[in-house]
């Protein structure tokens, strides 16, 4: 029975569907994680947008997985240097949302998007690879979604490279010597304004994958953590058990969690069909973000 039990102690609180830049649908993301991974808890966090609005849960014969509504938010973050930075944050709804209450947070991204992609493929242009706007849209999602993943997609397809973190890593992402901010082109809402607006809709907020930014330094990501513990004010997580971090760097994200006192997270930030769920429990953290969630509703009263 305790074998059982801690084979069902997983969650992953970072996923991604085909209506943003992942790969599955929502349906395929649910069906493996019950039965495949077996996790307890989920959310579907897809780019500025809600794939769901209601909590539910599916399952049978004892297993049982509690399915989440999720968004993760690109922001802007100023640091005290006036040096901008596009910063992103979960935003884990535990019962359920209402999309409309982030509206005006999602729509000047759009615009600001296209004038992005457009930027990175005349940035693409000088390095001798040539893609046509037409040939990018016609990776857009049907929800209007575009992004970096699905031009590295397009040129793995034309051969520019063997895979998509392969493209990423030399061209288009965080730590490419021809990275782009995104902050030049598009309206992100400003840090503060969406960890307020996420608590305010009774959610949790939590700091995604802060060692992952564009050649940030530590002293940086501390202001960045530190920014968010005083916004959150005790409502609010740190993703931790970042699949794609070391076991050094998930312990010192540990220890400053800890110091902050903000819930750790685990998280996969799962895109691609082959990429993994969450290998870490957690069932004990999702617990946890009930219970200040509930101390906040409580105080509010």
């Amino acid at each position: 029975m305790r074998t059982k039990q801690l084979l069902n102690e997983r969650i992953d609180y970072h996923l991604h569907s085909d209506q943003s830049d992942g790969q599955n649908s929502v349906k395929e993301i649910v069906d493996l994680a019950l039965n495949r991974e077996h996790l307890r808890v989920i959310a579907i966090t897809d780019h500025n947008h809600f794939s769901l609005a209601n909590k539910y849960i599916v399952g049978s014969n004892g297993h049982f997985l509690e399915v989440l509504p999720g968004c993760e938010f690109s922001t802007t973050f100023t640091f005290p240097s006036g040096k901008k930075e596009e910063i992103h944050v979960i935003g884990i709804f535990p019962k359920n949302v209402d999309p409309d209450a982030f509206a005006d947070l999602f729509a000047p991204i759009a615009e600001g998007k296209q004038k992005y992609v457009e930027a990175i493929l005349e940035n693409l242009h000088k390095m001798g690879i040539n893609l046509s706007m037409e040939e990018v849209m016609k990776e857009q999602r049907p929800t209007g979604y575009i992004g970096r993943f699905h031009i590295a997609g397009l040129m793995v397809r034309l051969g520019y490279g063997s895979t998509v973190d392969e493209i990423m890593d030399k061209y288009i992402g965080n730590f490419s010597d021809h990275y782009l901010p995104a902050t030049d082109y598009i309206q992100y809402a400003p840090f503060q304004t969406v960890i307020e607006r996420i608590l305010e809709q009774s959610g949790f907020p939590i700091l995604a994958h802060p060692y992952s930014y564009h050649k940030l330094n530590m002293d940086e990501v501390i202001n960045t953590i530190e920014s968010f513990h005083e916004i959150s004010d005790g409502t609010g997580g740190l993703e931790v058990y970042y699949q794609h971090y070391t076991k050094e760097q998930q312990e010192s994200l540990r220890k400053i969690a800890e110091k902050y006192d903000l819930v750790p997270s685990v998280a996969s930030d799962r895109h691609r069909v082959e990429q993994p769920f969450a290998n870490y429990g957690g069932y004990s953290f999702y617990k946890e973000m009930l219970v200040r969630l509930e101390n906040r509703q409580k105080d509010e009263e």
